[in-house]
């Protein structure tokens, strides 16, 4: 007697579960840039090998989670850069997080802000940077460091030591990061469940 109810629900619920696993497949779309343009929208240039990349704890609630690079640098061009710089990016390079493949070497534009069209993914600490995909951050090769130089001087040392301040990062919010698709999808699905249970209250009454 109920189950074209029942295949009703499931249907709409296997539909809102779709939404809610493709929020966060966004696409991210970079305009290319000279490396002049790239030098000059930083606040940090430098070459430096990955050492680390730690992604969030747990459930990864939105791909504009933050992820925490930490690396090892060898020279500046631009800014204040410690030995050991940690960067911190979206955990996926669907939401314009960075995707570096091995250990490097690499050269970095980072920034200190941390902000995702218009939404800031994470809180920088004072001795911390962002860097997304569409900075200009790749591989590091003798033309691009002799540009650099040529646009930005001679490189300079690191700090022989790494700036204080407490490795990790703090999330912009006191709960998990949910996306705006992410929260709709699941307002969607609320929704969907609520009517399923009135239409099939009703049903029995009748």
């Amino acid at each position: 007697m109920h189950r074209p109810v029942a295949i009703l629900l499931l249907s709409c619920l296997f539909t809102a579960l779709g939404l809610v696993a493709a929020a966060p497949a966004s696409a991210c779309s970079c305009v290319p840039q000279t490396t002049q343009q790239y030098v000059e929208r930083a606040d940090a240039v430098f070459t430096a090998r990955l050492v680390s990349r730690e992604e969030p704890r747990g459930t990864v609630v939105s791909s504009a989670d933050p992820a925490l690079h930490v690396f090892a640098v060898d020279t500046v061009f631009k800014g204040t850069v410690a030995a050991e710089q940690e960067v911190v990016s979206p955990v996926s390079g669907a939401t314009c997080g960075l995707e570096l493949s091995g250990e490097g070497p690499f050269v970095v534009f980072a920034t200190r802000s941390a902000d995702l069209g218009g939404t800031a993914f994470a809180t920088l600490a004072d001795d911390q940077y962002a860097s997304l995909l569409c900075d200009g951050s790749r591989p590091a090769t003798p033309a691009l460091e002799a540009e650099l130089a040529a646009l930005a001087g001679p490189p300079e040392a690191p700090a022989a030591s790494p700036r204080p301040g407490a490795a990790g990062t703090v999330t912009a919010d006191s709960g998990p990061a949910v996306s705006p698709v992410t929260a709709g999808a699941l307002a969607a699905l609320l929704a969907v469940l609520s009517a399923g249970a009135l239409l099939l209250q009703r049903r029995r009454r009748g």
